[in-house]
């Protein structure tokens, strides 16, 4: 879903002496023309390529009718260009949201609380983190069209968590991703992680097309186990590094 509007106006130009130096912002070109695409990308003007069945181009996105691409679809694209975090879904108290890198610091203070990390990994160093995070935007996001996401509170917009589905080496169907969470210690016990949880799989089923989801958690993580079971997952065996493998069809 996309609730916030950015895109505001979308030109089509195919020939490099219409482009003009910059534009306001909230505008997406359009255009049939290499060159044109060449110089809005080292510009850093917005830019989306329209590919005929005689005309192959070079460009990060790709249409091939313009009529046929939705208002929301064409927000989404405009996004991508300017680097602004694409809205996933609300709940009942909570906000989704692909990670932006000004997120940075807030991520931190999240794995930096109580007990956090007691059954994951912590994050890289801060400049290590930084640049897997950057990557994660411009290879996992924009390759799969979902990842990892952060949770907010929906009326505080304070960051509460973390949850998404990822396609990993564990995953070993086709159609099928893994699910991932995190809910923010001092809100541990208030049903957020079903909540959050519940939605994504709906997502990764209605919106993506999945058939299947796998999640693991370390055997001694009870309260992960009992969310599992309650959202559907089943036992599956072990990992090889030991960790509980859970399943589930969607």
């Amino acid at each position: 879903m996309t609730t916030r509007h950015f895109l505001r106006k979308i030109i089509n130009i195919d020939n490099i002496n219409d482009l003009q130096p910059d534009y306001e912002d909230g505008t997406l070109v359009l255009s049939h023309d290499q060159a044109v695409i060449d110089e809005c990308v080292n510009k850093s003007i917005p830019v989306v390529g329209v590919e005929t069945e005689n005309n192959r181009l070079n460009c990060s996105q790709i249409i091939f009718n313009p009529e046929d691409v939705e208002a929301k679809d064409f927000e989404k694209m405009y996004r991508r260009c300017v680097g602004i975090p694409l809205d996933i879904a609300y709940t009942k108290r909570c906000f989704i949201r692909e990670y932006g890198e000004e997120d940075l610091d807030d991520l931190f203070s999240l794995y930096s609380m109580p007990s956090m990390t007691d059954y994951m990994e912590p994050l890289f160093e801060y400049d290590s983190e930084r640049e897997y995070e950057k990557n994660y935007i411009e290879y996992i996001y924009k390759l799969y069209g979902f990842g990892m996401w952060l949770i907010f509170d929906r009326f505080t917009g304070k960051l509460i968590g973390r949850a998404g589905i990822e396609i990993r080496e564990t995953c070993d169907r086709d159609g099928q991703a893994e699910l991932g969470f995190a809910i923010a210690s001092n809100r541990w016990r208030e049903g957020l992680g079903y909540e959050v949880c519940s939605k994504i799989i709906e997502i990764a089923k209605t919106e993506f097309e999945l058939n299947s989801l796998i999640a693991r958690c370390d055997p001694k993580n009870n309260a992960s186990i009992r969310l599992l079971k309650k959202l559907g997952f089943s036992g599956d065996g072990y990992e090889e590094d030991g960790d509980l493998r859970f399943f589930r069809e969607i």
